[in-house]
């Protein structure tokens, strides 16, 4: 741990990954009812809160420019303000606001991440922690506290495992998240590799895999599933030499591959092979049906209900009057946007996309080793929210997107460290250490000359 401020993004990351602090004092709130989920948990909200203040009060001790952050991630916080200004068309612009509050909060914990003096560091420092108690207690809690890792299907009476989380499409999204997270972080471990210490560690990184591969096999989450390999895959290509030689050519293969993703809804049969494949039918588990009764809901197209307020409000009784289940949420984060936003929100949050896009591309040319791993939690946060809403708010997807997307300027002066050992991929006993994600372009011809040395 960088500095003891690093505890207020752990605890957030780890609160959202897993189960509510109400929870484990038993004064949880279902949010299956219009009451609970209008109100939420006071003590939810308090602890949040509290996060919040704390995290502020850190970030006005560091005394950032705010213009700077803004002008570096303007996109963002485009997007960010009008989901703010989204608040006041809202029928209930109190709750409304309050969940706004936790998006701040979002931001102010990555921030924290982000200003620390070692921001590869403080972020390897925080997920390690967050997979080290993540996949060894749910394991604990399904084999031997069935009453708190395991729930029960209330009409077929089949058993879900949860884990530390509380159902299943949350613990497979924390599996995904720690198990992505260690295979980059063995494959580091073998490069810089030089120690008992350093094998000790891939031991237990290891121990860790084959609890993952455990967890994900009886959990049968096959979003999960796909992301996690497609996810490592993406870090295995990366670290190859063509990997390398194809980076300035990513924003071309990303329209090929979006293109070739949009043909696949005129070939049905190939579509039906892929989804079956996977262990989903072509409705994704009763998804589509869903999204074509919300299309259908009379809402402002272009502003939307205002910022998480679709859910609220007599307008969704006919959709869980017609379901065995109460939806509250699309299953598909880009619909979810234009839910709450209209087509401005989404337009934005495509702007968004393009940006942190960009912005990845860079760091990749530039070598930088935490940049294979933003780029994988991003292409893969991007896929995940086809089948499930997690852009904005207390989401564990969506805050791993922010990591990948929001970027703090320390300082334009580019710094060249001595370290132990050879950084990975390089022949040289000195690295290029940026203060900032976007260099300018003579940092960048520094950086490579550096690099090639």
């Amino acid at each position: 741990m960088t500095s003891g401020a690093l505890w207020i993004p752990l605890l957030w990351i780890t609160i959202v990954g897993t189960r509510s602090v109400s929870f484990w004092f038993g004064m949880e709130i279902q949010d299956d009812s219009p009451e609970g989920y209008l109100e939420g948990s006071p003590l939810d909200r308090a602890v949040f809160s509290i996060l919040i203040l704390l995290g502020l009060l850190v970030l006005s001790r560091r005394k950032l420019s705010w213009g700077n952050i803004i002008a570096s991630n303007r996109w963002f916080f485009a997007f960010f303000f009008y989901c703010a200004l989204s608040i006041l068309w809202s029928e209930y612009p109190f709750v409304s606001f309050k969940r706004w509050t936790k998006e701040l909060g979002n931001v102010v914990v990555i921030l924290i991440l982000l200003t620390e003096r070692d921001q590869i560091q403080a972020l390897r420092a925080v997920l390690s922690r967050f997979t080290y108690v993540v996949i060894p207690i749910s394991v604990l809690l399904i084999k031997y506290y069935s009453e708190l890792g395991r729930t029960y299907n209330r009409w077929t009476g089949e058993p879900a495992f949860t884990g530390i989380t509380t159902n299943k499409n949350e613990l497979g999204c924390a599996l995904f998240v720690g198990g992505l997270f260690l295979v980059w972080d063995l494959m580091e471990s073998r490069a810089f590799s030089s120690g008992r210490s350093d094998k000790v560690d891939m031991m237990v990184q290891g121990v860790l895999i084959l609890m993952l591969a455990w967890l994900l096999i009886i959990v049968q989450s096959s979003t999960a599933l796909v992301s996690l390999v497609f996810g490592a895959s993406i870090l295995l290509f990366i670290h190859t030499p063509a990997a390398q030689r194809h980076v300035r050519h990513l924003g071309l293969y990303t329209i090929v591959a979006a293109c070739l993703f949009f043909l696949l809804y005129f070939f049905p049969a190939l579509t039906e092979m892929i989804v079956e494949a996977v262990g989903r039918d072509m409705t994704f588990t009763g998804r589509t049906d869903l999204w074509a009764d919300l299309i259908n809901v009379p809402i402002n197209p272009v502003l939307g209900t205002g910022y998480k307020s679709f859910w609220l409000g007599p307008r969704v009784e006919p959709i869980w009057n017609k379901y065995y289940f109460h939806p509250n949420q699309a299953h598909n984060g880009y619909l979810e946007t234009y839910l709450n936003g209209g087509w401005i929100a989404v337009l934005l949050l495509i702007a968004v996309i393009i940006s942190t896009g960009t912005k990845l591309k860079k760091t990749l040319l530039l070598g930088g080793h935490y940049a294979s791993l933003s780029f994988s939690y991003f292409v893969i946060a991007l896929f995940y929210n086809w089948t499930e809403a997690m852009i904005g708010g207390p989401s564990l997807i969506w805050l791993i997107l922010l990591i990948a997307t929001l970027s703090y300027h320390r300082s334009s002066v580019l710094e060249i460290e001595r370290v132990k050992g050879y950084p990975y991929g390089t022949t040289s006993k000195y690295q290029a250490k940026l203060q900032y994600y976007s260099p300018p372009k003579e940092a960048k011809q520094k950086t490579r000359r550096v690099m090639g040395s």
